[in-house]
Parts: C-alpha cells; structure tokens; sequence
C-alpha cells in the first residue's frame, strides 16, 4: 500500500515522528512514554488518586472554581470561551496538583501559567535547541529553560509544601517519578485538553439545549454524561495516541512488526461508522444503551 493513503496516515505519520523526536525531551519520564509492564505499574500507582473517592476529597474546592467560572460568563459582557476556560483549567491544575492557588500565591501562580505556556510552546516548534548572542533562543530552547525552572519550583514545593496530591503521590511513587509526573499534571497540555472539552460543550449548546431541566433548572447526571461522552466522540481535545505491537500482525492491510509504535487517531475512530451509527451526528442518545 502507498505510504500515504489519505491525510489520517499523514496525521498518523506526522505524530509518531513527533512522539520519537522530542515530546520526551520536552516532558521526561512519565506514563506517556512508558511501556509494558513499567507503564501498567505506573497506572496501577496514579489510578488510585483517581478513583471517585479520591476525586470527592477534591469536590469543594473543584466546584469553586467551576462556580467561579460560571459566575464570570454570566456578567453580561463577551467572553473568549477558550481562553477563558484556558486560564481557569490552568488555575485549577496548579491547585489540585501543587497545592498553590492565586488568593495565596498570585505572583508564583502568574510564573507558573508563564513557564507552563512556554513549555507548551516548545512541542509546537521545530525542535532546533540554538542561541545566538543578541537573538531571541528558539521556542524549543525556551521551552527546555523553562523546564528546567518548573522542575526546580515543584521541588521547592513537594519540601516545603503538604498538599494532599502531591503527599499521596509521594506515596505510590518514588520522589523522581513524582516530581516527571507533577510536571506532567500542571503542564498547559491537562489544561488545553479540558478548555477544548468545556468549549466544545458550550459551543454545541444548541444540539443539546432542548433537553428537560431538573426542578433546580439543571441537567440530571445522566443526561450530563451522555451529552459530554458525546462531545468527547465528536471533538475529542486530542489527535490520538500511540501503543505497541507486543506481537507481529495485521492491522488495516498493513504488517506491524513486534515492537514497532502504532499510531492510532481518536477523530477516525470516533467517526467510524463499524462502531457508531449515524457517526456526525451529535447523538447523546447513543450512551444510554
């Protein structure tokens, strides 16, 4: 078969060489790179900061901050969706992750969202590592520098500060798997994910509006479910994701070899109508079976 068949095995193609190049310089160890039994003991060890128990433990001071949010959209004037679930996501993360909220510490929270956005601008940059005395350093060169500073201030923090995320992570991890994962956690990828999801929700409004209310004018949980899984099949905040074949086969007329990386794209996947009927279609219905 030709190497590209359609612009899916291009965007396939593309992520891959991405993934080898530099998104592991950018982002170290964590359980985005790691494989085999490493990455089912890393998922074992973090599932359990995230069970439902785990997430209630966190639910006042997350619906703070969600009422925060809405309270803001409904003064009257405009507002840049994106941008604002953007920055309010990036806030949040910071407070679950590293236990530092603006009310407490504005001026470090304001670094923070910096260097995270630097960081950030770095996966989106050709990855040359260059400076030239009187030039400005390539985004790829920023975004290590500032790798390095949020690495150094989530050390500060973990000796300095008892937040329970980071004290129960201390607990499943090692002290350096904890702090890769902390940078993990609080970089702008978490928060750019969630914003898309909450934008994306916002903005389909009008596919789901018609649903009936509660007494209390809001929707019941399982009609919420339903509406934000179906937002998530149609626009998911990612491109994909990559696996590997522990064994040789065949995939889609092509022959994996054992250990080779696969790429797998979650908008081709979503819209396959093998799997989802009507697949472009804003369907909430579709969950509840």
């Amino acid at each position: 078969m030709p190497l590209y068949t359609n612009s899916y095995t291009r965007k396939a193609i593309i992520l891959q060489w991405v993934t080898k190049t530099f998104f592991h310089q950018i982002y170290g160890d964590n359980l985005l790179f790691a494989n085999g039994q490493e990455a089912i003991d890393l998922r074992k060890s973090l599932h359990i900061l995230f069970t439902k128990q785990s997430t209630m433990m966190r639910e006042v001071l997350i619906n703070k901050y969600a009422d925060e949010t809405v309270n803001s959209m409904i003064s009257g004037s405009a507002v840049a969706v994106y941008q604002h679930f953007k920055m309010t996501m990036m806030q949040l993360c910071l407070a679950l992750f590293l236990d530092v909220e603006s009310e407490h510490s504005s001026l470090l929270v304001e670094q923070l969202i910096h260097l995270t956005t630097v960081h950030w601008h770095g996966i989106i940059s050709v990855p040359l590592c260059f400076r030239v005395p009187f030039l400005a350093a390539s985004s790829y060169s920023k975004a290590l520098k500032a790798k390095e500073e949020l690495l150094q201030i989530i050390a500060e923090e973990l000796s300095t500060s008892n937040g329970s995320f980071h004290t129960q992570l201390l607990q499943q991890l090692g002290y350096r798997e904890t702090v890769q994962h902390l940078l993990l956690f609080i970089s702008a990828l978490v928060p750019k994910a969630l914003a898309s999801i909450l934008t994306s929700f916002v903005c389909s409004s009008h596919l789901w509006g018609h649903l009936p209310l509660m007494k209390n004018g809001e929707l019941d949980s399982a009609s919420l479910e339903c509406i934000l899984l179906e937002v998530l099949r149609m626009w998911p905040p990612f491109i994909g994701g990559r696996r590997i074949a522990t064994e040789a086969c065949e995939l889609g007329g092509f022959h994996i070899p054992k250990n080779y990386s696969v790429i797998y794209l979650a908008e081709a996947a979503h819209r396959d109508p093998d799997a989802f009927a009507n697949p472009d279609q804003f369907d909430p219905s579709r969950w509840r079976s």
